[in-house]
């Protein structure tokens, strides 16, 4: 008796050992992610619906030195698809509407080109545009204004669709404020009523708003990274532009009351929460790891559903791992982190699969040279594979230029992240495919083609004074704005919430990057003063007026 006791004694201290490391592991994580003096986060990570950790990181509001504790309240964004895309559920089973009604059947006044459905409202394939990728809507003034529902419908089909409905998938504010409408036409409440008495109140979810009409008490402060690492106040956004997109209010407490409800089928009847956390397909064939408002991954082996949102000065994630019973949510009020890389990585650490990463082989230049070249993601995008020497390196179009390094036959490794690369051959043992392996819960693939590898460019040789024309602040948009200055023969260039970079010269006014696809050009006006700068990028040309 006396060996068994102490058999179970050693067995629950091991235990009580292991989550010990475990929580300290968090902490330390969270701690090389955020400073305790500037704005950061309020986490909280559960496991088996025991609290490993529950703790507030950084400064809520600046002026005050106030310190963000894990019961404050933050803007969500877009975790709110979470709840628009639930109580479409809801009325989907209580039989008033079906995922395949068109939407002309509840908004007969909202006119499209193409019959819309809801459930391509729901998973992001309905093509109409976004309006929050229209720049005259999203201005700060614009912002601010308080927007009719039916106001902001007749804005939003004044655009010509971007694709055809179900051809391709483009995340999409404007399908979710869509959405809202339906909840409103078929309930006869407003959304943020419906929400309210639907979900907040029998959900005892006393932190949590569908907007800001009511003062709310031991709320963050938004906070966005300006040049020189100078953290400033966000400009307010009224929740009526996100509406039921992104206008919810909430805190770490409540979002897990919230996702205990719905996992635990207390809402929404199981057959259409499956089908919601289920990777969307397109008509061409192409699959997303996205459903019905939730975003689908994975932690190791395990399938993980959670979403992400950003609105001025906040970011947040949150993410469920149902056969490991682990969740974690982030929420953020400094737009200079990612809250879904830490959010996965705390996730990982919990399941035990955050390991070390594989040890580096050398190969030869032959062997290295069979994975260079240009592979096709889709048809707007590719990611090329180059080789410099024993360095390799991979950068998706108008994306960073990340280093990968081989660890195996035909398989590499990003030297930065978790994400691994595998090659495919075919009988012959000519490379023909890639594999992205990563947080995704759908593999992505990539074709090799025939194309060349770009040519790096060259740079101009310039007098380095003739730069100092170009120095100074370019707002891109209203919260982003570029930098530009020089340190001695070097020119530099940093873009709002994010690290300085070179830029080079490739003529007098034309300059580009070596750390991402892109291109800065400057533009003078016919008294030859700077007046604005052109970004490219991902195929966008992104105009900036010189403000400073």
């Amino acid at each position: 008796m006396i060996r068994k006791t102490l058999s179970l004694i050693l067995v629950l201290f091991s235990f009580v050992a292991f989550a010990q490391s475990t929580v300290d592991n968090l902490d330390k994580i969270l701690n090389e992610r955020f400073s305790a003096t500037e704005p950061g986060a309020a986490v909280l990570v559960v496991q088996n619906d025991k609290v490993l950790l529950r703790k507030g990181y950084g400064i809520a509001e600046i002026n005050r030195k106030q310190a963000i504790e894990p019961d404050m309240v933050f803007r969500i964004g877009s975790i709110t698809k979470q709840f628009t895309s639930t109580a479409i559920l809801k009325l989907v089973a209580e039989g008033k509407l079906s995922l395949q009604d068109e939407l002309s059947k509840y908004l007969p006044d909202f006119k499209t080109q193409y019959p819309i459905t809801i459930e391509q409202l729901l998973n992001h394939t309905s093509g109409i545009k976004s309006y929050t990728s229209v720049e005259e809507r999203m201005t700060t003034e614009a912002k601010k204004t308080k927007v009719s529902v039916p106001d902001m419908l007749g804005y939003i089909q004044s655009y010509p669709v971007d694709f055809k409905p179900g051809e391709k998938w483009a995340y999409n504010n404007s399908a979710y404020f869509i959405l809202g409408a339906v909840i409103e036409k078929v309930t006869g409440k407003t959304y943020n009523d419906y929400i309210s008495q639907t979900f907040f109140k029998p959900l005892k979810m006393s932190a949590s708003y569908p907007d800001d009409s009511k003062p709310i008490a031991r709320q963050a402060g938004g906070y966005n990274k300006g040049a020189e690492n100078v953290y400033t106040m966000a400009d307010y956004v009224h929740p009526s532009i996100p509406y039921s997109a992104g206008s919810i209010f909430s805190s770490v407490d409540d979002l897990w009351r919230w996702n205990q409800a719905v996992f635990n089928y207390k809402l929404v009847k199981k057959e259409l929460l499956d089908k919601a956390w289920e990777p969307t397909h397109t008509t061409s064939g192409d699959v997303e790891s996205y459903g019905y408002g939730w975003q689908l991954g994975k932690v190791g082996g395990s399938k993980a559903i959670g979403h992400g949102g950003g609105i001025d000065g906040f970011l947040s994630f949150e993410v469920y791992v149902p056969e490991l019973k682990i969740y974690v949510c982030l929420l953020a009020n400094n737009t200079s982190v990612n809250p879904e890389d830490i959010a996965y990585t705390l996730a990982e650490e919990v399941a035990g699969v955050r390991g070390k990463k594989p040890e580096p082989i050398i190969l030869t230049a032959a062997q290295g040279d069979a994975y260079v070249g240009v592979y096709k993601i889709n048809d707007q995008e590719e990611r090329v594979i180059t080789r410099k020497g024993d360095q390799y390196f991979s950068q998706r179009s108008g994306g960073t230029k990340f280093e990968i390094y081989p660890y195996g036959v035909d398989k590499f490794a990003f030297k930065e992240t978790n994400t691994r690369i595998e090659f495919k051959r075919d009988n012959s043992g000519t490379v023909t495919e890639m594999e992205m392996l990563d947080r995704s819960l759908v593999t992505r693939k990539s074709t090799k083609t025939n194309k060349p590898i770009p040519a790096e460019r060259e740079e101009y040789v310039m007098n380095p004074t003739d730069f100092d024309v170009y120095v100074g602040e370019y707002e891109l948009a209203p919260t982003f704005v570029i930098k530009v200055w020089r340190e001695e023969n070097n020119y530099k260039a940093q873009a709002t919430g994010q690290p300085p970079f070179d830029i080079y010269p490739e003529s007098a006014s034309k300059f580009f990057l070596k750390v991402v696809d892109a291109q800065i050009e400057f533009n003078r006006d016919d008294k030859g003063t700077v007046t604005s700068m052109i970004l490219h990028q991902a195929g966008r040309a992104m105009p900036g007026k010189k403000v400073k």
